[in-house]
């Protein structure tokens, strides 16, 4: 199943950090309790991971002049995108892979699957991918009028704004007090603040209710998910970067210890002649030039954004 990027019409389109699978409370009918944040497993490594590609931005010439502030919310932009991405194609892999049946779009579903895993987690730093995301869709919607695209209706995907609101809204909708300003400063109007609070939690329960018959027992041993990154001359910072900080492999151990998969599978990072990624055929793949379209998106039009978002919604 292709993620296609939101930001360019064109192309097929993270929190899939392992930090994003630990186990969580299943849902009841009652409303949703934030769990107290914990250190996020891998947590550290990833930290340590977005300053070495600040570091590593003063390798591409047209990175090496930006400010030192520049090219930390640049890296942030980056990684929040990605791996929000790899969140929504793990969660095209669980609806594939564990038979689970879906109403209405898968592509919405495996939206659902990224948000809901991140607000959880309940810690900064996945709050911070969901804001690197709505952030993205908002300069994917400002690209694409600058274009003069026009919107697809018919795609498998909601619209670019549809997808921020509905982060937006199941942020709210599991904590409205801490949300609460969020909601105001994005326009979510009174009367769809109230009925995202039903929506959180339907969406939580429903997600635990699906995946409890497919978590792994104590006693059962783990999937074998193989883990690949493609030597490339023309990606080698993107590389480097992707190995220093071991995404894929906090991801799979957590993947690992979480479900009881079926089959194995593997995770490949590699060129692929366009910015994609991409769950089929029991392989996840993360398109090095993916990277390169998130910094593109930011330098465009990070600027449009109102100051006071520019650091965090």
């Amino acid at each position: 199943m292709t993620f296609r990027i939101p930001y360019r019409r064109h192309l097929a389109g993270a929190l899939g950090a392992a930090a994003l699978m630990i186990n969580v409370p299943a849902a009841t009918a009652q409303p949703a309790q934030q769990p107290a944040a914990q250190p996020a497993p891998g947590a550290t490594q990833i930290v340590s991971g977005i300053d070495q590609a600040v570091k590593a931005l003063d390798n591409i010439p047209r990175f090496k002049k930006l400010a030192p502030q520049m090219k930390r919310q640049l890296v942030e932009f980056i990684i929040g995108n990605t791996l929000f991405v790899l969140a929504h194609e793990m969660g095209h892999g669980v609806i594939n892979e564990m038979n689970m049946p879906v109403l209405g779009r898968e592509e919405d579903a495996a939206d659902s699957f990224a948000i809901t895993t991140a607000i959880r987690m309940n810690t900064r730093f996945s709050e911070r991918v969901l804001e690197e995301q709505v952030k993205g869709l908002l300069f994917s919607t400002k690209q694409a009028k600058k274009e003069g695209d026009k919107p697809a209706f018919y795609d498998e995907h909601g619209l670019d704004p549809q997808r921020a609101y509905n982060i937006i809204c199941y942020m709210y909708g599991s904590n409205p007090e801490k949300y609460k300003q969020l909601a105001t400063d994005t326009k979510l109007p009174e009367e769809r603040q109230k009925s995202c609070i039903y929506d959180y939690k339907n969406v939580a329960w429903s997600w635990d209710e699906m995946l409890k018959p497919h978590l792994r027992k104590p006693n059962d041993p783990p999937v074998d998910i193989k883990i690949t990154y493609e030597d490339s001359k023309k990606y080698k910072v993107q590389e480097q970067v992707l190995r220093h900080m071991g995404l894929f492999e906090a991801l799979a151990t957590h993947l690992a210890d979480r479900y009881a998969w079926p089959k194995p599978f593997v995770m490949e990072a590699r060129e692929c002649g366009e910015a994609n990624a991409r769950w089929g055929q029991r392989v996840l793949t993360l398109c090095y030039e993916l990277a390169g379209d998130f910094a593109d998106l930011f330098q465009g039009y990070w600027k449009t954004l109102p100051r006071k978002y520019r650091e965090g919604l």
